[in-house]
């Protein structure tokens, strides 16, 4: 079985639920927006929130993927930066209960968090304050943490530190690792892309997109999108929401319908795609068995508020993968 390591953008989750939306007006948040936040408003919320009750999780795209993958019984770490504080030895601590290795880096800013203001009509309204997370840089990587694993990770997030990526990716392929990257956002892609074409085309492995993901970076539709990016990597995946998912891999090109689920909330359903994928490669499965643990963890997923699963859907997930196990024997 492959053994996967990650790195990525180490954020806490901090779930709130409040009583109004007097608390967003308060602090300038509109309603249902998500947006960065800088240090002074950052310190400014952590005062206003310091008594209110309240949920705490480890997130981030890659580590969402990670724990994930993890919680399917593949041996797993996660590569992130936190600082020596209540937040950061949460996500440690975190990691450790989903059994995943935690690599976490240290930086003297405060730990990343994405704070969620629930309101009584669930609408959900995100500060998210990057602090240590996004503070990563090529020097603090050391060659030793590629060291038995198989296949690296890496979030699109990531990719706006160029030297940061060509490190990590140099190191794990030094080590013989094959390298997995999500492109995370069509912003970011639109932002960086002449450096994402060069890694896609010289040292990535498996690349994962959505159709907006893919647009930006090939100028094509879902199709065309795949055709180009499967003629530079291994194996492609252009992610279609709730029309599944469509891949390429030695000439063979597989669709793969959406699970049937009830759907809640979107988020996390592409890192759970990939979790599910990366699942059959750790495990040597056929192309399309890997896209088919892709579509079921995702679906699982959109049950849920928020990018986790609670142990009864991970049985149910499981479960899932075992009945195509058995289909397939």
């Amino acid at each position: 079985m492959y053994r996967i390591l990650g790195m990525g953008n180490a954020l806490t989750d901090v779930l709130i639920q409040v009583d109004s939306d007097i608390i967003l007006s308060e602090l300038g948040l509109p309603k249902g927006s998500m947006q960065l936040i800088d240090q002074p408003l950052f310190l400014q919320l952590q005062k206003r929130i310091k008594e209110l009750p309240k949920q705490m999780a480890c997130g981030g795209s890659a580590a969402n993927t990670i724990t994930g993958v993890s919680k399917m019984g593949v041996k797993a770490g996660f590569i992130g930066t936190v600082h020596q504080d209540e937040v950061g030895d949460n996500y440690r601590n975190d990691l450790l209960s989903y059994g995943v290795a935690p690599y976490l880096l240290e930086d003297s800013q405060p730990s990343g968090q994405s704070i969620v203001f629930i309101t009584p009509d669930h609408e959900r309204t995100f500060a998210t304050y990057l602090g240590a997370a996004a503070s990563m840089e090529a020097s603090m990587l050391k060659p030793a943490l590629f060291d038995g694993y198989d296949l690296f990770y890496i979030e699109g997030y990531l990719v706006q530190n160029h030297e940061l990526i060509r490190t990590a990716i140099r190191m794990a392929k030094d080590a013989g690792l094959k390298v997995a990257l999500d492109l995370a956002s069509y912003n970011v892609v639109e932002g960086n892309l002449d450096f994402l074409k060069e890694l896609i085309q010289t040292q990535v492995d498996i690349v994962f997109a959505n159709e907006e993901e893919a647009k930006s970076l090939t100028g094509l539709e879902p199709e065309a999108a795949l055709e180009w990016m499967a003629g530079q990597v291994e194996t492609a995946v252009v992610k279609l929401g709730k029309k599944g998912a469509i891949g390429k891999q030695d000439g063979n090109v597989v669709r793969m319908p959406a699970s049937s689920a009830t759907r809640v909330d979107t988020t996390g359903a592409g890192d759970l795609f990939a979790a599910g994928f990366l699942y059959g490669v750790a495990n040597r499965k056929d192309f399309s068995e890997c896209l088919r643990y892709g579509s079921i963890a995702a679906g699982k997923v959109i049950e849920y508020v928020g990018s986790k699963i609670d142990q009864t859907g991970w049985d149910a997930v499981m479960n899932a993968f075992n009945a195509i196990d058995i289909l397939v024997e």
